[in-house]
């Protein structure tokens, strides 16, 4: 009852949540219809491989960096919008159907230990 104490800010309680959930569903579609595209036929047929022994390839270093800047550009615009977890998941998501399949999360697991 105490905490409808106070003026309605109209874009933090309607406007802001309404912009989160449109970026959501456009993250969404970009997650199934454009990063497994883009990672797998572009971005890491372009990466130089590594000559030598080394633990973790060049292809899973570019892949952990292309997974922590999406990481921080959703989490920081969604941030704005209401909560950092919205785009948090939304980037975890956007790498679920690049080939092969659990690859990015045995990278991201190897890479944050």
């Amino acid at each position: 009852l105490f905490s409808l104490k106070g003026d309605f800010d109209v874009f933090k309680v309607v406007v802001s949540p309404l912009i989160g959930i449109a970026f959501m569903l456009i993250a969404m579609v970009l997650a199934v219809k454009f990063w497994p595209t883009a990672i797998n036929d572009y971005i890491l047929p372009r990466i130089p491989i590594k000559k030598g022994d080394f633990k973790v390839s060049s292809s899973d270093e570019a892949l952990f960096l292309i997974m922590f800047t999406l990481l921080v550009v959703y989490a920081t615009t969604t941030h704005f919008l209401g909560t950092h977890l919205w785009g948090c998941f939304i980037a975890g998501m956007s790498f679920a159907c690049v080939k092969p399949l659990h690859h990015p999360h045995h990278v991201w697991v190897k890479q944050t230990k």
